[in-house]
């Protein structure tokens, strides 16, 4: 897995609304787990999955045009 640099915290009160995650009790031990590899937390590993997720849908939406 590459490692990508640390994001920069953003300012108190500059972000959206939390969003909820439902996960299933697996994929929440799985997080866990990852979270905890990554000295980091749970809230955090989701954010930094979400941020590369998103980057690979885009990468597949520009290979299609």
């Amino acid at each position: 897995m590459k490692i990508l640099p640390r994001a920069v915290r953003i300012p108190q009160g500059r972000t959206a609304q939390p969003r909820n995650v439902r996960l299933m009790p697996t994929e929440l031990v799985e997080v866990k787990h990852y979270a905890a590899n990554e000295d980091e937390s749970i809230a955090w590993f989701l954010h930094y999955l979400i941020f590369r997720g998103l980057a690979d849908y885009k990468r597949e939406l520009a290979s299609y045009q």
